[in-house]
Protein backbone atom coordinates (compact mmCIF):
# COMPACT_ATOMS: atom_id res chain seq x y z
CA UNK A 1 0.00 0.00 0.00
CA UNK A 2 3.01 2.62 0.78
CA UNK A 3 3.44 2.29 -3.10
CA UNK A 4 0.49 3.02 -3.81
CA UNK A 5 0.49 6.12 -1.75
CA UNK A 6 3.94 6.89 -3.70
CA UNK A 7 2.17 6.79 -6.50
CA UNK A 8 -0.81 9.49 -5.45
CA UNK A 9 1.65 11.58 -4.27
CA UNK A 10 3.52 11.29 -7.71
CA UNK A 11 -0.06 12.58 -8.97
CA UNK A 12 -0.33 15.20 -6.80
CA UNK A 13 3.28 16.51 -6.96
CA UNK A 14 2.50 16.41 -11.17
CA UNK A 15 -0.53 18.23 -10.80
CA UNK A 16 0.67 20.77 -8.65
CA UNK A 17 3.49 21.10 -10.81
CA UNK A 18 0.94 22.35 -13.57
CA UNK A 19 0.54 26.30 -12.59
CA UNK A 20 3.95 28.07 -11.58
CA UNK A 21 2.03 30.18 -8.33
CA UNK A 22 4.44 32.85 -6.44
CA UNK A 23 3.84 30.61 -2.65
CA UNK A 24 3.80 27.08 -2.28
CA UNK A 25 0.25 25.86 -2.58
CA UNK A 26 -1.36 25.01 0.97
CA UNK A 27 -2.24 21.28 2.05
CA UNK A 28 -6.22 21.99 1.40
CA UNK A 29 -4.98 23.42 -1.64
CA UNK A 30 -2.78 19.83 -2.46
CA UNK A 31 -5.55 17.87 -1.40
CA UNK A 32 -8.25 19.59 -4.14
CA UNK A 33 -5.74 19.09 -6.36
CA UNK A 34 -4.74 15.25 -5.84
CA UNK A 35 -8.66 14.42 -5.91
CA UNK A 36 -9.38 16.46 -9.29
CA UNK A 37 -6.57 14.53 -10.73
CA UNK A 38 -7.76 11.22 -9.55
CA UNK A 39 -10.72 12.21 -10.35
CA UNK A 40 -9.83 13.07 -14.24
CA UNK A 41 -10.18 10.17 -16.59
CA UNK A 42 -6.50 10.14 -16.97
CA UNK A 43 -5.86 9.95 -13.80
CA UNK A 44 -8.17 6.89 -13.50
CA UNK A 45 -6.69 5.25 -16.27
CA UNK A 46 -3.15 5.55 -15.00
CA UNK A 47 -4.30 4.32 -11.74
CA UNK A 48 -5.74 1.20 -14.02
CA UNK A 49 -2.98 0.83 -15.45
CA UNK A 50 -0.64 0.47 -12.25
CA UNK A 51 -3.10 -2.27 -11.25
CA UNK A 52 -3.02 -4.04 -14.09
CA UNK A 53 1.20 -3.97 -13.93
CA UNK A 54 2.39 -7.63 -13.01
CA UNK A 55 5.31 -5.85 -11.34
CA UNK A 56 3.03 -3.94 -9.34
CA UNK A 57 0.80 -6.88 -8.49
CA UNK A 58 4.18 -8.50 -7.54
CA UNK A 59 4.72 -5.41 -4.68
CA UNK A 60 1.21 -5.50 -3.05
CA UNK A 61 1.63 -9.37 -2.94
CA UNK A 62 4.73 -8.77 -1.19
CA UNK A 63 3.67 -6.15 1.43
CA UNK A 64 0.32 -8.78 1.95
CA UNK A 65 2.94 -11.31 3.13
CA UNK A 66 4.68 -8.42 5.33
CA UNK A 67 1.40 -7.39 6.56
CA UNK A 68 0.74 -11.39 7.46
CA UNK A 69 3.87 -11.42 8.87
CA UNK A 70 3.61 -8.33 11.19
CA UNK A 71 0.05 -9.34 12.36
CA UNK A 72 1.36 -13.29 13.45
CA UNK A 73 4.43 -11.54 15.13
CA UNK A 74 2.14 -9.27 17.48
CA UNK A 75 -0.59 -11.88 18.05
CA UNK A 76 2.04 -14.32 19.00
CA UNK A 77 3.79 -12.03 21.30
CA UNK A 78 4.16 -11.67 25.45
CA UNK A 79 2.23 -8.47 25.26
CA UNK A 80 -1.03 -10.24 23.06
CA UNK A 81 -0.93 -13.63 25.37
CA UNK A 82 -1.22 -10.84 28.17
CA UNK A 83 -3.96 -9.05 26.64
CA UNK A 84 -5.78 -12.35 25.69
CA UNK A 85 -5.27 -13.33 29.04
CA UNK A 86 -6.85 -10.76 31.01
CA UNK A 87 -9.71 -9.99 28.38
CA UNK A 88 -11.02 -13.91 28.98
CA UNK A 89 -10.90 -13.09 32.88
CA UNK A 90 -13.58 -10.49 31.85
CA UNK A 91 -17.21 -12.18 32.19
CA UNK A 92 -19.13 -9.83 29.30
CA UNK A 93 -16.27 -11.31 27.16
CA UNK A 94 -16.57 -14.63 27.59
CA UNK A 95 -20.30 -14.64 27.75
CA UNK A 96 -20.50 -12.60 24.45
CA UNK A 97 -18.24 -14.89 22.76
CA UNK A 98 -19.61 -18.02 23.99
CA UNK A 99 -22.91 -16.87 22.63
CA UNK A 100 -21.36 -15.83 19.00
CA UNK A 101 -19.71 -19.52 18.72
CA UNK A 102 -22.86 -21.04 20.29
CA UNK A 103 -24.50 -21.90 17.01
CA UNK A 104 -21.08 -23.24 15.54
CA UNK A 105 -20.55 -25.59 18.62
CA UNK A 106 -24.21 -26.83 18.23
CA UNK A 107 -23.64 -27.62 14.42
CA UNK A 108 -19.82 -29.06 15.12
CA UNK A 109 -21.55 -31.49 17.90
CA UNK A 110 -24.19 -32.65 16.13
CA UNK A 111 -22.19 -33.08 13.03
CA UNK A 112 -19.71 -35.46 15.22
CA UNK A 113 -22.33 -37.50 16.62
CA UNK A 114 -22.89 -38.56 13.15
CA UNK A 115 -19.45 -39.69 12.78
CA UNK A 116 -18.82 -42.96 13.25
CA UNK A 117 -15.26 -42.82 13.71
CA UNK A 118 -15.53 -39.78 16.91
CA UNK A 119 -18.36 -41.77 18.10
CA UNK A 120 -16.14 -45.29 18.27
CA UNK A 121 -13.52 -43.22 19.65
CA UNK A 122 -16.02 -41.67 22.24
CA UNK A 123 -17.07 -45.40 23.46
CA UNK A 124 -13.78 -46.70 23.85
CA UNK A 125 -12.36 -43.71 25.97
CA UNK A 126 -15.25 -43.86 28.34
CA UNK A 127 -15.19 -47.93 28.50
CA UNK A 128 -11.16 -47.41 29.25
CA UNK A 129 -10.73 -49.37 32.70
CA UNK A 130 -9.04 -45.82 34.22
CA UNK A 131 -11.89 -43.95 32.84
CA UNK A 132 -14.46 -46.26 34.67
CA UNK A 133 -12.41 -45.83 38.18
CA UNK A 134 -12.67 -41.75 37.68
CA UNK A 135 -16.43 -42.05 37.06
CA UNK A 136 -16.76 -44.26 39.52
CA UNK A 137 -14.51 -41.94 42.19
CA UNK A 138 -16.74 -38.98 40.93
CA UNK A 139 -20.51 -40.63 41.71
CA UNK A 140 -19.59 -42.08 45.26
CA UNK A 141 -18.11 -38.08 46.21
CA UNK A 142 -19.60 -36.60 48.86
CA UNK A 143 -20.05 -33.80 46.58
CA UNK A 144 -21.54 -35.47 43.66
CA UNK A 145 -24.04 -37.34 46.03
CA UNK A 146 -25.59 -33.92 47.10
CA UNK A 147 -25.70 -32.70 43.95
CA UNK A 148 -27.79 -35.65 42.90
CA UNK A 149 -29.91 -35.18 46.63
CA UNK A 150 -30.13 -31.52 45.45
CA UNK A 151 -31.65 -32.76 41.41
CA UNK A 152 -33.69 -35.07 43.15
CA UNK A 153 -35.11 -32.66 45.90
CA UNK A 154 -35.90 -30.02 42.61
CA UNK A 155 -37.35 -32.84 40.83
CA UNK A 156 -39.89 -33.60 43.72
CA UNK A 157 -40.67 -30.41 44.24
CA UNK A 158 -41.54 -29.57 40.32
CA UNK A 159 -45.31 -28.21 39.73
CA UNK A 160 -45.40 -30.53 36.71
CA UNK A 161 -43.86 -33.96 38.05
CA UNK A 162 -46.61 -33.12 41.50
CA UNK A 163 -49.91 -33.58 39.55
CA UNK A 164 -48.53 -35.99 37.36
CA UNK A 165 -47.34 -38.16 40.84
CA UNK A 166 -51.09 -37.09 42.27
CA UNK A 167 -52.56 -38.95 39.48
CA UNK A 168 -50.62 -41.94 39.97
CA UNK A 169 -51.09 -41.96 43.30
CA UNK A 170 -55.00 -41.83 43.02
CA UNK A 171 -55.06 -44.76 40.03
CA UNK A 172 -52.80 -46.62 42.68
CA UNK A 173 -55.32 -46.24 45.49
CA UNK A 174 -58.46 -46.86 43.44
CA UNK A 175 -56.71 -50.32 41.76
CA UNK A 176 -55.71 -51.38 45.65
CA UNK A 177 -59.28 -50.50 46.70
CA UNK A 178 -61.38 -52.51 44.02
CA UNK A 179 -59.09 -55.35 44.52
CA UNK A 180 -59.72 -55.43 48.35
CA UNK A 181 -63.19 -55.23 47.99
CA UNK A 182 -63.51 -57.78 45.85
CA UNK A 183 -61.88 -60.01 48.14
CA UNK A 184 -64.16 -59.06 51.01
CA UNK A 185 -66.93 -59.86 48.64
CA UNK A 186 -65.63 -63.50 48.42
CA UNK A 187 -65.01 -64.23 52.43
CA UNK A 188 -68.87 -63.35 52.91
CA UNK A 189 -69.78 -65.67 50.77
CA UNK A 190 -67.51 -68.31 52.49
CA UNK A 191 -69.14 -67.55 55.83
CA UNK A 192 -72.68 -67.79 54.34
CA UNK A 193 -71.92 -70.73 52.79
CA UNK A 194 -70.54 -71.96 56.52
CA UNK A 195 -73.49 -70.95 58.05
CA UNK A 196 -75.68 -72.62 55.95
CA UNK A 197 -74.25 -75.68 56.65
Amino acid sequence: MKYFALILLSLGLLAGCSGTPSTPPSYEENKKMMIDALQSEDGKKAIQKLLEDPKFKELLVIDSEQVKKSVEKTMLSKEAEDFWKEIYQDPKFTETMAKSMMKQQEELMKSLMKDPTYLKDLESFFGSADMKKELEKILKSTDMRKEMEKVVEETIKSPLLQTKWQKLIEEAGSQSGGGSSSGGGGSSKDKQGDSAK
